[in-house]
């Protein structure tokens, strides 16, 4: 089903550099501003990462990423992704944001991921389809300024941006989560009597925003019937979703996945706490 593949190798090293470059930014983050803010900001902006990086990867196949890490190569390149969208980049744009960082900071970092974009391709550890790493220049920067946007919304304790902002944060958690269920082989989703991987990962972010809606909708009620809601909701969903043929769940870890929604319906409160907490 796929080669051995090496804890270290070639194709792994850079992807670790740039992991220990911007792990570097945000202990600095950590050292000066509040926990709260940079959390709050890094989960959005990673929420906002993923809005872009399921048309972009999982549905349209713009591009591919090639870190070695991973037997499967659809998981292999789904990591890359992850390390991209869920780690370089929003850590850079929180960075940026939070020290109130000019045009100029922007536009080198903006170069700077162009470059490393040109050398990832040079190094055949990142393949391009339709896209180019010019759209990377541009969209980074629009990006950055998203993240300045919103921290301010954020910081004016906008509604719509709290809204957003939980949401989002229980999205990047669910989305980890269903990662790691498809890696255990604990669910996969697709169409007809075998489901591919390509598939999985075209529905899963679907399935994932909209277990994210009813958390984010459900925390923000009081009492035991909102507590459980998310929970039931989400086991009647599988139910359906199996009787469709769309899902596939392991029976063994199936009490795995029931304690996992039992769990995301108090991190969904937590959250929800944390960020209208004045």
């Amino acid at each position: 089903m796929g080669k051995k593949i090496k804890p270290f190798n070639k194709n792994t090293a850079p992807f670790l550099a740039l992991a220990f470059i911007h792990l570097g930014l945000f202990l600095l983050l950590l050292k000066r501003k509040r926990q709260k803010d940079i959390w709050i900001l890094l989960l959005s902006n990673i929420g906002f990462a993923y809005l872009f990086e399921y048309p972009t990867l999982n549905l349209f196949n713009g591009y591919k990423y090639k870190p070695s890490i991973m037997k499967k190569r659809v998981f292999d390149s789904i990591l890359g992704a992850i390390f991209s969208q869920a780690f370089y980049v929003p850590i850079a744009a929180t960075f940026l944001t939070l020290l109130n960082k000019n045009w100029k900071w922007k536009i080198n970092f903006s170069i700077f991921y162009y470059f490393i974009e040109k050398l990832f391709l040079r190094l055949h550890i990142y393949k391009v389809n339709w896209w180019k790493p010019i759209y990377t220049l541009v969209l980074l920067n629009v990006y950055f300024y998203i993240s300045d946007g919103f921290y301010k919304a954020l910081s004016t304790q906008k509604k719509w941006a709290m809204a957003i902002a939980h949401y989002f944060s229980i999205e990047v958690v669910w989305v980890t989560l269903m990662y790691i269920s498809a890696m255990k082989r604990y669910i996969r989703f697709g169409r007809g009597s075998f489901h591919t991987w390509t598939e999985h990962f075209k529905i899963i972010p679907l399935y994932s925003l909209i277990l994210s809606f009813i958390a984010a909708f459900t925390s923000s009620k009081t009492g035991l019937f909102y507590r459980s809601l998310p929970t039931l909701s989400q086991i009647i969903i599988d139910i359906i979703l199996v009787k469709m043929n769309i899902l596939k769940v392991n029976t063994k870890p199936f009490l795995v996945t029931c304690f996992r929604y039992l769990v995301m319906t108090f991190i969904s409160r937590f959250f929800y706490k944390t960020i209208y907490k004045k």
